[in-house]
């Protein structure tokens, strides 16, 4: 199933550069055995230089954003240097593997120890994550700390047939090294449009 109704940001391809570039830049600070909010936490310092020293436009970029209303809070954020700083794209950072696991993931679906939702895809259709009215295109990034980069693609895209059958898989972007996009369709009340994943995967087998 192709969708067409996803409205694109003027600011997408700058934030893509920034975080292409400043994936590079960390790559040699990011450990196995570093934890996920430590990984989180490097790259946006990397991410937030990069973006308010660009020539072009400033942009700025958070760990941990806080929404009203939402218990919940999105891992990394890119704003705007305006009075409400905008918020213009959202990501969450996953381990491939779940912690303490060698196989399992919940990149797609999972629960927290609470017993709601805490897989990366699923936060952002069910709008836990991002904001559904505003913005169509938000990203994920995996940290592969076991197995490789197909057999995630694959576990990742199985469950994403199995758990939400409308959407489509995760294809690689032309030309780009462990850089997917995926499309998914919204499970929030009074939302029926669709939205866009890309996926940044960094392989740290280390």
């Amino acid at each position: 199933m192709q969708f067409d109704n996803l409205p694109t940001s003027p600011y997408l391809n700058i934030v893509f550069d920034i975080i292409r570039r400043g994936i590079l830049i960390s790559l040699p600070k990011l450990k196995t055995t570093d934890n996920e909010d430590f990984k989180n936490q490097t790259l946006v310092e990397t991410f937030n230089y990069l973006g308010t020293t660009n020539e072009n436009i400033w942009i700025g970029v958070g760990k941990e954003n806080i929404s009203k209303g939402k218990q919940a809070r999105e891992d990394i954020y890119f704003h705007l240097n305006d009075e409400k700083h905008t918020r213009i794209f959202f990501v969450e950072g996953k381990r491939l593997p779940k912690y303490k696991t060698k196989t399992k993931q919940e990149y797609t679906v999972g629960k927290n120890t609470f017993g709601n939702p805490s897989g990366g895809i699923e936060r952002f259709k069910k709008g836990i994550h991002g904001a559904p009215n505003m913005i169509s295109n938000n990203g994920l990034i995996a940290y592969i700390e076991n197995e490789s980069i197909k057999y995630w693609v694959k576990s990742v895209n199985d469950s994403i047939r199995d758990d939400f059958n409308i959407d489509e898989t995760m294809i690689k972007k032309d030309g780009l090294i462990n850089e997917f996009s995926s499309i998914h369709q919204f499970e929030c009340k009074s939302i029926s449009t669709t939205f866009k994943l890309h996926h940044f995967w960094i392989e740290l087998l280390n």
